[in-house]
């Protein structure tokens, strides 16, 4: 009990009849009491004045300091508790995200298997790329080796034949003659060869060229 009400109770203006034991405020700053332990359904409930008189509370939704919600559909009682009912909304609204979590995962499950098929596929098909090239150089350095067996052959072959006409030139310059054996005799004429010409020669045929043009 207030002191305002305390002193009309000492002063006979008002008796006190009623133990109120529960006394809170509106969020607007509204004082509200009623005799039952807490506000429920169907619980009676009066707006204290200054005065420290009551009046039922009028019609209309509630909200307390502490957040509890209540709507009076007849003056003075509490017709439903609206705390309740938020969490059945929030009990469905949380049940409808787990369903809706759980379908958006599996589709995400059936997304990752279609994007991890196609990975696959598109892995398959570089690895068969990478093993054509693989045997195309593979082939590619088959062919130069065999080039480079023909050249070796042939600056072999050059070679032995360059060995051969020195050692003629050498026997014919040291056999005896009434007139001095002229080497020059057993070169072919001179033929004179453009560059482009000279460069379509073969190895073989650019030695003999030389040698003959000493």
């Amino acid at each position: 009990m207030d002191l305002k009400t305390r002193i009309r109770v000492a002063l006979g203006i008002e008796e006190e009849t009623t133990q109120l034991a529960y006394e809170g405020k509106l969020a607007d700053g509204t004082i509200i009491v009623s005799e039952a332990d807490a506000l429920a359904e169907g619980v009676a409930v009066s707006v204290l004045v200054e005065d420290g008189t009551q009046i039922p509370l009028p019609v209309g939704e509630y909200e307390t300091e502490e957040g509890m919600k209540f709507i009076v559909e007849e003056e003075g009682v509490i017709a439903s508790m609206m705390e309740e009912a938020e969490e059945d909304e929030d009990d469905m609204k949380k049940d409808d995200d787990d369903k809706i979590y759980e379908e958006d995962k599996e589709e995400m499950s059936n997304d990752n298997a279609e994007l991890f098929a196609e990975i696959g596929a598109v892995v398959k098909e570089l690895l068969e790329e990478v093993r054509n090239d693989i045997a195309r150089l593979n082939s590619e350095l088959d062919e130069l080796r065999g080039e480079n067996l023909a050249k070796d052959e042939n600056i072999a072959e050059l070679q032995e034949e360059n060995t051969n006409l020195s050692a003629q030139v050498k026997e014919l310059g040291e056999a005896p003659a009434e007139n001095p054996v002229k080497v020059n005799k057993f070169k072919k004429e001179a033929v004179k060869l453009s560059e482009v010409e000279y460069d379509k020669l073969t190895p073989q045929q650019k030695y003999l060229y030389n040698f003959n043009n000493k």
